[in-house]
């Protein structure tokens, strides 16, 4: 009979902090039923996780180091598919290590496809089930290829809704794949009743150099901004953040998950990214939001489009960015209600009962 306590093993992309952050309420989900997971990833997300939870054991996997360079998110990649197929191998060699020095039982992959292992039950978490490419010949080829890879492991978590409205809309509409579970959406975000401190939160995040290019737009047009702004760069290094010439202005590199929460609930609106992770977070804190794509990376633009037509959300392109104009656009905007379908807790005890059975 297995042990009542496995060894799990949480493995997210470090892809901005994103994958990172969405872990964090399965990683607080174990904790709560006292299984301590083993964290494993690297650069900005592996140190975030050390500093959210520095009592938990963690390990370094390589690198992608994916760079984020122009507005063609198939150049881009396309380019560095040899890089990113040498690291998910060198992951693989990795994790072979680690399952055996750690007796790991079950790994939970978020989006790193290299981070399975026969001996073990692999689950790959991903809301990315059906992966928008502009052209619709290369979209068929990518989803082959996506759904082969799924495959590979036992289960495959998805944070959204099993029935519609689905926060992801058609990124996460089942595809056909029968080892699918939805968990509804893990944001690490708690709705509180505080009093409004600032009239804006920026939060950035994401790949570079991207993530620089908008935090520099952002900052030339805060200078006169006459209201209370936190910004949050998404930066989780002991760097100096840059002097912006206005009071008003609070410039963080970042914050952690309570923190945040406080400094969310505490502000009007939201400007970020439309990263899926930071759209699960405004939801649910039922928050107004400017959504700034990374320029050409599809998802994101796919996913700010789909929400601006539900309400409280509004898009804007990186280049050309106008704060004044997009907050103006916003204040006309309503604030939408998502229902709240936690099956979080369902499927991961469905999980440890199948194990200790």
């Amino acid at each position: 009979m297995a042990s009542r306590f496995p060894n799990i093993l949480i493995a997210p992309l470090n892809w901005g902090l994103g994958h990172a952050t969405r872990c964090m309420p399965l990683i607080n989900a174990l904790l709560d039923r006292g299984i301590h997971p083993i964290l494993a990833s690297d650069g900005a997300a592996l140190s975030l996780l050390r500093e959210e939870y520095p009592n938990l054991i963690t390990v370094a996997l390589p690198a992608y180091d994916i760079q984020y360079r122009g507005n063609n998110m198939m150049l881009t990649m396309g380019a560095q598919l040899p890089k990113i197929a040498k690291a998910i191998f060198s992951e693989q060699r990795a994790i072979k290590k680690i399952v055996e020095d750690k007796k790991i039982d079950i790994i939970i992959s978020d989006n790193r496809y290299g981070v399975f292992h026969p001996g073990c039950h692999n689950i790959f978490m991903t809301h990315q089930l059906n992966i928008k490419i502009p052209s619709s010949i290369l979209e068929k080829i990518v989803a082959s290829v996506n759904h082969r890879l799924i495959r590979r492991f036992n289960e495959c978590w998805v944070p959204d809704n099993a029935l519609a409205p689905r926060l992801a809309g058609t990124l996460s509409e089942d595809p056909g794949l029968p080892i699918i579970k939805y968990t509804g959406p893990l944001s690490r975000m708690k709705k509180a009743t505080l009093s409004i401190v600032y009239k804006m939160v920026i939060v950035l995040s994401g790949p570079e150099p991207q993530r620089t290019n908008l935090e520099k737009i952002l900052i030339d047009q805060l200078v006169d901004y006459p209201e209370k702004v936190c910004f949050v760069r998404g930066v989780v290094s002991d760097t100096t953040p840059p002097i912006i010439d206005n009071q008003n202005i609070s410039m963080l590199n970042y914050l952690t998950a309570a923190k945040l929460n406080q400094v969310l609930n505490s502000s009007e609106i939201v400007v970020c990214r439309s990263g899926y992770s930071s759209l699960m977070d405004l939801v649910k804190l039922n928050k107004r939001a400017i959504l700034i794509p990374t320029p050409g990376q599809t998802e994101q633009e796919y996913l700010a489009d789909y929400l601006s037509k539900t309400g409280g959300f509004i898009i804007a392109t990186q280049k050309g960015f106008n704060l004044k104009n997009s907050l103006a656009t916003l204040e006309k905007a309503t604030t939408a209600t998502w229902p709240e379908r936690d099956e979080l807790t369902k499927v991961l005890d469905g999980l440890l009962n199948d194990f200790s059975s």
